[in-house]
């Protein structure tokens, strides 16, 4: 009997580690906010106000992080999390002061680059 109980656990532990192995499939929901995600990080205007274009793009990772973490995707987990720690740092320094617009661009390609990848993984899932 104590053979079998441990074999039970075994083979419980192991369903769940090959679970969190396979990719997760895609989904709509993740492909228009990525999608969404891509424009709004294209579209950052150094020469505007960039607090409110932070706080929409942080707004749309943070929903795609919330969305994927409660629908069980766990493998984009890092992916998101890397272009939040990105944006938050980003808008640390917007209220700060005045940012050049060397600084402005270099982070914006780092931003459009997270997103790119995000996005080509999401949207290449079966």
């Amino acid at each position: 009997m104590k053979k079998l109980i441990l074999i039970a656990l075994v083979a419980l532990a192991g369903c769940s580690t090959i679970k969190d192995n396979i990719p997760s499939f895609w989904d709509p929901n993740q492909s228009k906010i990525v999608t969404d995600m891509q424009q709004s990080a294209r579209h950052i205007d150094c020469t505007a106000d960039l607090t409110p274009q932070l706080h929409n793009l942080f707004l749309q990772v943070e929903w795609y992080d919330i969305y994927a973490n409660t629908k069980g995707t766990h493998d984009m987990a890092l992916l998101d999390q890397v272009m939040l720690n990105t944006i938050k740092e980003f808008q640390t320094r917007a209220e700060s002061g005045p940012i050049s617009p060397l600084y402005c661009d270099m982070k914006k390609k780092v931003i459009v680059q997270q997103a790119d990848i995000i996005a080509t993984t999401v949207q290449g899932r079966f």
